[in-house]
């Protein structure tokens, strides 16, 4: 019998890549999630409004607070009287301000000494203009700012960092060999720093977080400030700060700079530290990074002119430095600043004579701190309200979660953006485009912690606009998100407990960002002698409306008042879409919603323990799947439900109780009540992976060479020297092994050529990553015009990176 020749090699690698990523790779949170929304300069404060407008006061020497007063903040306006509006991002220099606005350009107003405005022809501007170029185009397409003492910095869409303004010390990335070069009126490209997606200015240096999540510094280095290790003054080069990794954050203050890494595990300082700034315990200067002392859980970081702040996961704001326990004091660790609590928005700034911080709450109101705000008897750092300034802009959290609905969104210039996850077995999901910059996917999830990224032109990152971060075992970052439970029907009735829940998007079928709901209030017979009464809802972080009123045994009929972008300026009636029981009025002919609360309401019994059928421990395989039952004591506790979670769905996932097995490493699992108890019950969960099943290699099959790094969705071509009969090919000639010895489920394709045979995974599978399989052809493949087969059979072994 003759022999079909298989062509060498046998297996050419197509790059299909389901996602990038690797223990040595750091992802950085994106250049979209630095956007400030208040700021402080030496004297001067800035805000943004949620309409988009401007706000400032202060010192006001230079016109840096525009053409308002110096002491109640107003709307910085234009020259034609109009105010600036459409704006997405501020920043306040020494003595000037910066706002970007929603196409990309960059305008700035106040003093001009030294070319920080980027108005070659103005000295002092109070009004806001444009930033252009040599060319005398406008400065656009930029997606970031930062304001240092004397000189502005942007970021365009490709990573490309702009400099204007004073260049004494190198801080504009050119040098400074003559007097020309000590100052740029107008924007310069900085050379030898890329692929950046937020900068910070300081007194007289720059800093930039590239996306990679490794930090670069250029400009004045006297005090260390720019953490490479030495003290020269002069430093026109970028330089990337050794041993700095993984930060999703950077703020810089007059000499010294800080950065927050992506697990939140901590804060970073470096530069001078006379008076505290680094927040060590001590006060000497450090020329590389050094972490700040207990602070972890961090959300957001500001470094003043000698102080620094952040604001904590729990919304409390921490200070330390010069002033910071009152007026001629210095502290050297962190302090709480009391006064205010939900902090979502900081910047810091000061002189040498005073420090401050403006923080805004997240019902929109701006507090601030200075020297002087302290408690007179204890002298503890304290906020006070700004009076004259609300409704400041408070960024939509994303992915945003409305309920059960999940929007993710990508704000970046792409010609592709994917989204893949745990919650749909990092099977990836294509976003839509929905304008020039914005790409948008909404998706409907169930309750539970799920790990994701985006894969942006075949480039793993984790989502820009998420501060959620995760590292799991390997040392790959993930963006986390959580669902919290919702109710799918209302209203929820605990004896007498009524619980109303109103969504914008089961009611008109539009997420809040769209219904831009301003109030919600349920009406119905709830006083006395069946009386309606009207009372207003309150919106919680999961975007939904909700009201628990405690209620008498009858019946009851209630809707919704609504007041929204639907509705306009009048409030609309709503029946809840949730509550399949309706009446209609005979005399009124309207409809509205009914429920009973029964006669004989049962006592709540509440849960005193709850335990697992399984642990504390548990070992797992991969791929292997176990049921959890939770045990409730007593066992007739009015409200049973729980709620499960995973501290590292990527290793283990929870369902309802049911664990999968994924990967390799160790979690936790918690099943917490929910009917206030506060019970919980702990599981770990170490996961294992199984030795090799199968006899490998096999003898008299041509065996080729292992494949290494692998991607877990990768298709295999398999090319013969003439055309094979694709009726001859099967599952049983044809296959792929795991270390257990299980076929792996695969499909087959013929090239249209009739010589290649394309192997690929079916829909929803994927390899494990780390994991080593083995790729197996049997002699018993046909050529289509003839009776020869394979001369022999062939063997290839292949491991997914991890």
């Amino acid at each position: 019998m003759s022999r079909m020749k298989l062509i060498v090699p046998v297996f050419s690698i197509v790059m299909f890549i389901l996602y990038i990523t690797g223990a040595s790779e750091a992802q950085a949170y994106g250049a979209f999630n630095h956007e400030q929304v208040t700021d402080a300069g030496e004297e001067h404060f800035m805000v943004l409004k949620e309409d988009g407008s401007v706000w400032a006061w202060g010192n006001n020497s230079f016109g840096q607070v525009g053409i308002g007063g110096t002491d109640t903040p107003s709307a910085v306006k234009k020259a034609d009287g109009n105010r600036l509006l459409n704006i997405r991002a501020i920043a306040a220099g020494g003595k000037h301000s910066v706002a970007l606005d929603e196409s990309g350009h960059v305008w700035t107003w106040g003093n001009n000494e030294y070319g920080q405005l980027g108005h070659p022809a103005t000295l002092v501007g109070p009004y806001p203009l444009k930033v252009t170029k040599a060319d005398g185009k406008n400065l656009d397409h930029i997606v970031a700012i930062a304001a240092g003492t004397h000189h502005t910095l942007a970021v365009d869409k490709n990573g490309h960092v702009w400099a204007w303004g004073q260049n004494y010390y190198g801080q504009l990335g050119n040098p400074i060999g003559s007097e020309t070069f000590l100052k740029h009126e107008v924007p310069v490209e900085i050379r030898g720093v890329d692929d950046v997606i937020a900068v910070a200015g300081g007194k007289e240096h720059s800093v930039a977080l590239k996306r990679d999540g490794t930090v670069s510094a250029w400009g004045r280095n006297t005090f260390g400030q720019l953490g490479i290790g030495e003290t020269a003054d002069v430093n026109s080069s970028p330089q990337t700060i050794p041993g700095l990794s993984n930060i999703m954050e950077i703020s810089a203050g007059d000499y010294h700079t800080l950065a927050l890494k992506q697990d939140r595990t901590g804060v970073w300082a470096w530069g001078i530290n006379d008076l505290g700034q680094l927040g060590n315990g001590g006060r000497e200067m450090r020329l590389s990074p050094i972490q700040v002392e207990g602070m972890n859980h961090v959300s957001s970081i500001s470094a003043g002119a000698n102080h620094s702040a952040v604001i904590r996961e729990d919304g409390s704001v921490w200070i330390w430095g010069r002033h910071t326990s009152g007026v001629q004091t210095v502290r050297t660790t962190p302090i709480l600043v009391k006064g205010m609590k939900d902090a979502i928005s900081i910047g810091s700034g000061g002189n040498s004579t005073d420090s401050y911080t403006l923080a805004v709450n997240v019902d929109g109101s701006v507090w601030r701190w200075d020297k002087k705000s302290s408690d007179s008897t204890t002298k503890l750092p304290v906020f006070e309200k700004v009076s004259g300034i609300e409704h400041v802009m408070k960024l939509d959290e994303y992915p945003f979660v409305q309920g059960n609905q999940v929007l993710f969104r990508y704000d970046g210039f792409a010609s592709e953006v994917q989204l893949t996850g745990s919650f749909n077995n990092n099977i990836d999901l294509p976003l839509r485009q929905v304008s020039t910059n914005r790409w948008e996917l909404q998706v409907e999830l169930p309750p539970g912690e799920f790990h994701y990224g985006f894969r942006v032109n075949n480039e793993w990152t984790v989502d820009p606009l998420n501060r959620e971060k995760t590292i799991d075992s390997f040392g790959r970052v993930f963006s986390v998100l959580r669902v919290a439970p919702y109710a799918s029907e209302t209203p929820l009735i605990d004896n007498k407990d009524v619980t109303f829940t109103y969504s914008s998007y089961d009611s008109i079928g539009k997420l809040e960002l769209g219904a831009k709901t301003k109030s919600v209030a349920v009406t119905g017979n709830f006083g006395t002698n069946d009386y309606w009464t009207e009372i207003p809802m309150v919106k919680q972080r999961n975007n939904v409306w909700v009201l628990t009123k405690t209620l008498e045994p009858g019946d009851y009929n209630y809707s919704f008042i609504v007041r929204d972008d639907n509705s306009g300026v009048r409030t609309e009636k709503r029946n809840d879409p949730l509550n399949p029981n309706l009446q209609t009025d005979v005399l009124q002919g309207v409809t509205r919603n009914t429920f009973t609360i029964a006669e004989k309401v049962l006592t709540k019994i509440p849960i005193t323990d709850i335990t697992l059928n399984k642990g504390p421990d548990l070992e797992m395989m991969v791929g292997e799947q176990v049921q959890l039952m939770p045990r409730i004591t007593p066992s007739n506790a009015t409200n049973q439900n729980v709620i499960w979670t995973s501290s590292k769905p990527s290793i283990v996932s929870v369902v309802g109780g049911k664990l999968t097995a994924h990967s390799q490493g160790t979690a936790t699992i918690i099943v917490n009540t929910v009917d206030g108890s506060g019970k919980l019950a702990v599981l770990t969960v170490e996961v294992k992976r199984q030795g090799p099943a199968i006899s490998y290699p096999r003898v008299g099959y041509d065996t080729r060479d292992a494949k290494f790094d692998v991607e877990p969705t990768k298709p295999w071509f398999i090319k013969f020297g003439k055309e094979f009969d694709m009726t001859s090919v099967h599952s049983d000639n044809v296959y792929v092994l795991n270390e257990l010895g299980v076929k792996m489920p695969i499909g087959f394709q013929s090239s249209r050529d009739g010589l290649t045979l394309e192997i690929r995974l079916l829909s929803g599978t994927v390899y494990e990553r780390g994991a080593m399989y083995y790729l197996f052809v049997e002699s018993t493949i046909k050529e289509k015009y003839g009776t020869a087969t394979l001369k022999e059979p062939v063997q290839m072994r292949f491991q997914i990176k991890l």
